[in-house]
């Protein structure tokens, strides 16, 4: 289980249960960038695809510092702590990539796009497949290269260490939502269509971890949580409130948020464990790890709307 604080070592670099408010300004809070918050940097790898799919070079973006990378190597954002849907996979010797969140220019900068996305390809030109996945953008790392399409969560170690109690997360965004009533459940060799409605998320969890036999417990310390129904134009300043303790309403809360075994860590023999949660901690206890999700769609793996978007920009924890 990582200990050392990602923030500490990035010193240099840049309560309702979702309470947000907008056009703050920053004499009302103390506010402290996420590293590559403000995403105007990105790193580009080219990978070039199995001759079974296609064997097309492909780009696949990360939120890091800007380089480039040649050659079909696995990554781990060593100088950053954003993992993203970005991944390099090869799965039963079958080398396919995913990249569903792109650089985009935003005024005089850039921001994030995330977009859920279907891909349809053939292999060996007879089995098709389509694999439908929402843009993704989180604190923590994934294990490369994926080598099955079951368990997403099971190869992200998810969150990083982190001690302080912020009040909020502060950050712009935009959003495209279709809002068309038909969803999708595309895992693989099955295409299936039914009614519903997918939202986007942006969600942030402290945590308090540890570890007993290998197994890694957690207590919620705080939860914020964000879904966005409509499409908007950019938002500025928007502040997510974090509740301590166990939040008033747990009922609101989506899956992603409530107590759960979803999410994943490296404990201290270097295997990768679910974060047990257990309970929810006292409104004045400290967290160990921060979590921090953002996800063009919200229904888990495979499902979703295909062309919901969100761009995000300027992220801050704010005090």
């Amino acid at each position: 289980m990582r200990t050392e604080s990602f923030f500490h070592r990035c010193a240099g670099c840049l309560s309702a249960l979702a309470f947000l408010s907008f056009g703050l300004n920053a004499q009302e809070l103390r506010l402290e960038p996420l590293p590559y918050g403000d995403f105007e940097n990105w790193l580009v790898r080219e990978i070039k695809e199995s001759a079974v799919v296609g064997g097309d070079m492909k780009k696949v973006y990360a939120v890091a510092g800007n380089d480039t990378i040649i050659g079909n190597v696995p990554y781990e954002n060593a100088d950053s702590p954003w993992g993203s849907s970005n991944v390099y996979a090869r799965v039963a010797g079958v080398t396919k990539v995913n990249n569903n969140v792109y650089p985009e220019t935003h005024g005089e900068g850039r921001c994030a796009l995330l977009r859920t996305e279907k891909m349809s390809f053939r292999v060996m030109g007879m089995l098709k497949m389509n694999v439908l996945t929402a843009g993704a953008l989180y604190l923590g790392r994934m294990k490369e290269p994926v080598e099955s399409l079951k368990s997403t969560y099971a190869m992200v170690d998810m969150g990083v260490p982190f001690k302080k109690r912020p009040s909020c997360l502060v950050f712009d965004y935009a959003a495209k939502i279709g809002n068309s009533g038909r969803l999708q459940y595309c895992p693989g060799r099955k295409e299936e269509f039914y009614e519903g409605y997918d939202k986007a998320q942006v969600f942030i969890l402290l945590q308090r971890r540890w570890e007993e036999d290998g197994h890694v417990y957690a207590e919620r310390v705080a939860t914020g949580e964000l879904l966005i129904g409509e499409s908007t134009d950019w938002k500025k300043g928007c502040k997510l409130g974090l509740e301590y303790g166990q939040p008033s309403d747990t009922l609101r809360l989506s899956s992603s948020c409530r107590l759960s075994n979803i999410y994943y860590t490296l404990n201290s023999k270097g295997e990768q464990v679910p974060i047990e949660e257990v309970a929810w901690a006292s409104p004045d206890a400290e967290p160990t790890h921060l979590v921090v999700f953002i996800s063009s769609g919200c229904l888990g793996a495979y499902r979703g709307e295909e062309g919901n978007e969100l761009r995000i920009d300027n992220i801050y924890l704010g005090y």
